[in-house]
C-alpha cells in the first residue's frame, strides 16, 4: 500500500513550489483524469519493493554499506517471477499505476550494450506484461492505446535508448535487418545514440561531436521504411540535424529539455527544437532535476515547457519523464542514506578530484554532462517531491496554472505524442 503520508507530502511541496487555487488544481485533476495521458519516456517501469528487498536493504544499511551497493545488491534479489506472484507488490504496482493517472509509457528497455541485454529486457517486461495483463498491456500502435483507455488498463511501448543492439559495424546488412528484429518483436522507437559516439553517429556528451555516419543514414532509412519511431533525445546537435535532414518522417526527441532555459549537454538548442518541429515532430520536457535547473522542481519542468511552447508551439510540446515511480528513492531509509552521502560530497572542486570516465558518458564534477543534484534537489526533490512519477496528476494541474486551455492540456499531456505516433507508427 503506498502511504498516504507520502503522498500527502508529495502535494505539499507541489503547493509550496507553485501558486495553484483551489479552482485550478479541481480542473486540473479532471482532466488529468479525462485524457489519454502518455508519457512520452519513462526509463523505469514502476514496479515497488518488495518485503524482502526491504528486509535486505535495512540489513545492509545498518551495515553501514553505501546506497549504490544496496541498489545493486537489491536490485538483483528479485526475478520477474518472483516478484509478479508477490500479491503484495502486485497491489502497489497497480496502485502506483492508478495513482499517476498515466494511460501510456513509452518505455526504455533495459539496454545500452549489447543485443543479448536488450533481448534480456525486452524479455523481462513481455513477462510482466503477460502476468499482468488484467492492467498493462503491449501498445505497437495508437489503436492499442486507446483500447486500453477504454477498458481502464495501461499500456508499454517498448523503445531502444540506443542502436548498439544493432550489432557493432562488422556486417551493415546484417545489422540494418536486425532493426526488423527489433521490430516484430514489438519496439516502436528507437534512439539512434546515448550519450558517446556510436557506429550511427555522435551522443551529446562525446568530447568531439559530429552528425551521422553512412550507416547512420542507412538505419534512418531502414526505421522509416518500418514505421519505427527516430528519437534524438541524446543526440549531439548535429547528429539530430542530420536525422531531421535525413528522415521522411517526423523525429522526435521524447525527453529533452530546453537549452534556452538552462544550459546541460543533454538539453536542445533552440536550432535543434525549430528544426524538430519544422518537420512536425516533437519535443518532451523531462522531469530529471538535473536537466531543469533551479530548485529542479515542478515549476522549473513548466518554465521549460513554457520556452518550448513560445519558441515552436503548442502542437509539438509534451512531457517525457526520463523517470519512473522512484522505487528505490522513495524507501525512507535509502532516502535518508541519499542525503546523509551527499552532504558529505561537497560540490565544486571536491567534484572535480573524483572526475571518472563510464560508457554512459555522465561525468561527476562537469555540470553540464552529469547528473549530481544540488543540495536543494537531494534535500527531497527528488525522494517525495513535486516531479515524482506518482504527482503526474499535479503535472496537469500545473499546465492549468499556467493559463493554457484545457485542448492545449490534453495536447501537451499526451495528445500531442499520439499524435506524432499516428504518423510514425499507425
Amino acid at each position: 500500500m503506498i502511504e498516504k503520508e507520502l503522498l500527502e507530502r508529495i502535494r505539499r511541496r507541489t503547493l509550496d513550489a507553485l501558486e495553484i487555487s483551489r479552482e485550478e488544481e479541481e480542473r486540473g485533476l479532471e482532466l488529468h483524469e479525462k485524457a489519454t495521458v502518455f508519457d512520452s519516456m519513462c526509463s523505469i517501469d514502476p514496479p515497488p519493493l518488495s518485503a524482502a528487498q526491504k528486509r535486505e536493504i535495512d540489513r545492509m544499511l545498518g551495515a553501514g554499506r553505501s546506497r549504490q551497493e544496496v541498489i545493486e545488491t537489491g536490485s538483483k534479489m528479485e526475478t520477474p517471477s518472483s516478484l509478479v506472484r508477490d500479491p503484495d507488490w502486485r497491489r502497489e504496482y497497480t496502485e502506483a499505476w492508478e495513482r499517476s493517472g498515466v494511460v501510456a509509457i513509452n518505455y526504455s528497455i533495459p539496454q545500452h550494450s549489447s543485443f543479448q541485454v536488450a533481448l534480456q529486457g525486452i524479455a523481462a517486461s513481455a513477462y510482466r506484461l503477460d502476468e499482468l495483463r488484467e492492467v498493462i498491456v503491449k501498445a505497437t500502435c495508437v489503436e492499442d492505446v486507446q483500447r486500453a483507455k477504454k477498458e481502464g488498463k495501461h499500456a508499454v511501448m517498448w523503445n531502444l535508448q540506443n542502436t548498439l543492439p544493432f550489432g557493432g559495424g562488422v556486417n551493415a546488412e546484417s545489422e540494418l535487418n536486425t532493426i526488423d528484429f527489433f521490430h516484430q518483436l514489438g519496439v516502436r522507437a528507437v534512439q539512434l545514440t546515448y550519450n558517446l559516439r556510436n557506429f550511427v553517429g555522435d551522443g551529446c556528451l562525446e568530447r568531439h561531436q559530429s552528425g551521422l555516419t553512412h550507416f547512420g543514414l542507412e538505419v534512418v532509412d531502414r526505421m522509416n521504411r518500418l514505421g519505427v519511431l527516430i528519437d534524438v533525445s541524446h543526440c549531439s546537435p548535429q547528429t539530430t540535424l542530420d536525422a531531421v535532414e535525413a528522415s521522411k518522417a517526423p523525429v522526435a526527441a521524447t525527453h529533452a529539455g530546453c537549452r534556452g532555459v538552462y544550459y546541460h549537454s543533454r538539453n536542445k538548442t533552440d536550432e535543434e527544437l525549430k528544426a524538430i518541429t519544422e518537420k512536425d515532430g516533437y519535443v518532451g520536457i523531462p522531469s530529471t532535476p538535473a536537466f531543469l535547473g533551479g530548485r529542479g522542481t515542478l515549476k522549473e519542468l513548466l518554465d521549460h515547457v513554457d520556452y518550448a511552447v513560445g519558441l515552436i508551439g503548442v502542437d509539438h510540446v509534451g512531457i517525457g519523464s526520463d523517470y519512473g515511480y522512484n522505487t528505490w528513492d522513495i524507501y525512507p531509509p535509502l532516502a535518508e542514506r541519499l542525503r546523509e552521502e551527499r552532504a558529505k560530497q561537497g560540490t565544486g572542486s571536491e567534484l572535480s578530484s573524483r572526475r571518472r570516465f563510464s560508457w554512459s558518458g555522465w561525468r561527476p564534477g562537469e555540470p553540464s554532462a552529469n547528473t549530481e543534484l544540488t543540495p536543494e534537489m537531494v534535500s527531497g526533490e527528488i525522494v517525495d517531491g513535486s516531479l515524482a512519477w506518482l504527482n503526474w496528476p499535479y503535472f496537469t494541474v500545473g499546465l492549468v496554472s499556467r493559463g493554457y486551455s484545457d485542448q492545449e492540456v490534453q495536447k501537451i499531456i499526451g495528445g500531442n505524442f499520439l499524435g506524432i505516433l499516428r504518423q510514425v507508427i499507425g
